[in-house]
């Protein structure tokens, strides 16, 4: 059930002057973006559009691929590892009525490839880093799925790269760029719930477990060890592959990574502050009985200086907040709580008479537009490099805490962990890499 005010819209505000507020570019604390509705422009004429590469064209790579399509933009070449992802995604470009894409297995080759402006990279996490700065290196712009890195050091480095580079980068959060999380976000700024002292997030998957397998032979058209990249060597299971890479800490981060990149991401914009000083972590495989090393329950507490943030995961069930709601960010103040997913928004108000939001006006997101106009106009995107990166450090020292199992602080001023040495050991804080991949330091 959805709160539908009528005019009021909280601290003696009209529902039209909330609108007008929540159309202004708002920021803070590194987390700066326009609160923009309806930026779903005109589709650009065949001589200013932007030439895509594709690089990673598994589930979420084609997803944004067809975006770009359906927006009238070529996509000149695709890359996989896997022979049947490639020509799945060379497939669809013909089908959508444009010549056949160039075909690689290495995304080097496409960078070296002077006609393609911008790269969407929809690889596993473990690949982000390596190809979000050599992409950087080749002057081309970004599309990358979320989260944008695998562990926080790597986060780091590419932010480093686009600054130096100056590349325009838009991350996969899509949610951004959706006019109700929008008008929700300038909502919780507006003061309607008074001072917030707790906010959740979470997300309650339900899925069958992955079992456990012994190694097999790859499949013909996949190159395992390319796939594997610069994670350690593990021999092909398919349980380790496509889709499940999420559930191991070699190539992924979980949920805390998966999901926690999209709803904890809300919350820190809303409360314009990403630095805790110090986060806990408990949790492990208590509903799972598979070859994953990530925990299946997770809770995780960030300590702000004036309010706290929960994180839960869990994959037992789909029963989570507000009765059945399993995924979401909750704010609570001492005028009532309000919660925001991406079917919509409730406010409980305390009094029960107190005003709320203006209703939802659901749009689909128009992220994918939002990034070629900002190839175009070289401004920062919804989620640009300089935010993501906040919010993905956020997620990873949830993770960091798991692993290390200690109370992580954090600096700051440095933005890293206050004692780095205690949590070198984590993988979700930086990994060696397998010979001869490194990753690159820009300054």
């Amino acid at each position: 059930m959805l709160t539908h005010p009528p005019e009021a819209a909280g601290n003696g505000q009209t529902r039209r002057q909330f609108l007008k507020q929540s159309t202004t570019a708002v920021g803070g604390a590194g987390l700066t973006w326009a609160l923009t509705p309806g930026l779903l422009a005109q589709s650009s004429g065949a001589n200013d559009r932007v030439v895509f590469a594709l690089i990673g064209c598994g589930t979420m790579g084609r997803e944004n691929m067809r975006h770009f399509l359906r927006l009238n933009q070529p996509v000149a070449a695709v890359c996989d590892v896997d022979a049947t992802h490639l020509e799945a995604a060379a497939a669809e470009v013909v089908q959508a009525g444009q010549p056949a894409p160039k075909q690689f297995k290495d995304f080097r080759q496409v960078l070296a490839q002077k006609d393609i402006d911008a790269v969407i990279i929809g690889t596993p996490d473990h690949w982000h880093a390596l190809i979000f700065i050599a992409a950087c290196e080749a002057g081309k712009d970004i599309y990358c799925e979320k989260p944008i890195s695998h562990n926080l050091v790597e986060a780091k480095a590419m932010l480093a790269a686009a600054r130096h580079f100056r590349r325009v980068v838009q991350i996969g959060t899509w949610q951004r760029s959706m006019k109700h999380f929008q008008d929700a976000i300038a909502f919780v700024r507006s003061g309607t719930l008074g001072t917030i002292n707790l906010c959740r997030a979470w997300m309650c998957f339900y899925r069958p477990d992955i079992g456990r397998q012994t190694p097999q032979t790859p499949p013909p058209g996949l190159d395992w060890d390319f796939w594997l990249g610069p994670s350690p060597v593990r021999p092909y299971q398919p349980n380790r592959c496509h889709e499940n890479w999420r559930w191991f800490y070699e190539t992924g981060g979980s949920l805390m990574t998966d999901w926690g990149v999209h709803m904890i991401d809300i919350v820190l914009l809303a409360m314009q502050e990403s630095d805790p000083t110090f986060v806990v972590a408990a949790g492990g495989k208590l509903a799972t009985h598979d070859d994953r090393n990530t925990p299946d329950t997770l809770d995780v507490t960030y300590r702000f200086p004036k309010w706290l943030l929960t994180w839960e995961h869990r994959f037992n069930n789909t029963r989570g907040l507000d009765g059945g709601r399993d995924h979401g960010a909750e704010f609570i103040g001492d005028h009532g709580s309000f919660i925001v997913d991406r079917v919509g928004y409730h406010f409980y108000p305390y009094p029960p008479d107190y005003p709320g939001p203006p209703a939802v006006a659901w749009a689909e997101s128009t992220h994918w537009q939002n990034f070629l106009d900002c190839v175009k106009s070289r401004n920062p995107p919804h989620s640009d490099i300089e935010s993501m990166a906040k919010t993905t450090m956020v997620c990873h020292l949830g993770n960091i805490a798991f692993q290390s199992g200690k109370v992580v602080e954090w600096d700051a001023g440095k933005q890293d962990v206050a004692r780095p040495h205690e949590v070198q050991h984590c993988l979700c804080y930086e990994r060696p890499y397998r010979k001869p991949w490194h990753l690159k330091h820009y300054s």
